[in-house]
């Protein structure tokens, strides 16, 4: 079955072959650039995401398929934000604070931070001293993702 390209209007049928496979050839690379150009698009779309700093998320890709608004930063972190996708707040924890907490739990025989940073809440609370302990480490991870429970209301 003859593509789009390939078919000629029937003016273009009364011209030599030589013109009509110009034509052909013409539209074919037509539809190329065109594909070229959509691709370059989606990799700028792409590229100006990740210096936005979106988080990687599930539905990051699906939401800024047909995104075509401004690339700078702001509109997209909005375009983001309006799908639920944010940016993860800090909670003013700096490089010193997560520095010092490695270093009170290497000090402490505690368990050691994983690669992401993370130290695993069932070897923290095996390791605490008391049930005052156990609490502060159920009260830290109460909300953070991965983490089902919720604080119970006092008796």
């Amino acid at each position: 079955m003859p593509t789009d390209e390939e078919v000629l209007t029937p003016e273009e049928l009364q011209l030599p072959n030589e013109v009509q496979a110009r034509l052909r050839i013409g539209r074919t690379a037509e539809r190329k650039a065109e594909a070229l150009e959509a691709q370059v698009k989606q990799m700028e779309r792409q590229q100006a995401v990740e210096r936005a700093g979106v988080p990687d998320h599930p539905a990051r890709d699906v939401v800024f398929e047909n995104y075509d608004g401004p690339l700078d930063s702001a509109a997209i972190l909005a375009h983001a934000e309006k799908f639920g996708i944010g940016v993860p707040a800090t909670d003013g924890v700096t490089a010193d604070d997560i520095a010092g907490q490695r270093q009170i739990l290497s000090a402490s025989g505690g368990s050691t931070p994983t690669s992401s940073g993370d130290i695993d809440a069932a070897d923290a609370m095996r390791n605490a001293s008391s049930k005052e302990e156990v609490l502060g480490i159920v009260s830290q991870i109460i909300g953070q993702p991965g983490f089902k429970g919720v604080w119970p209301e006092p008796i």
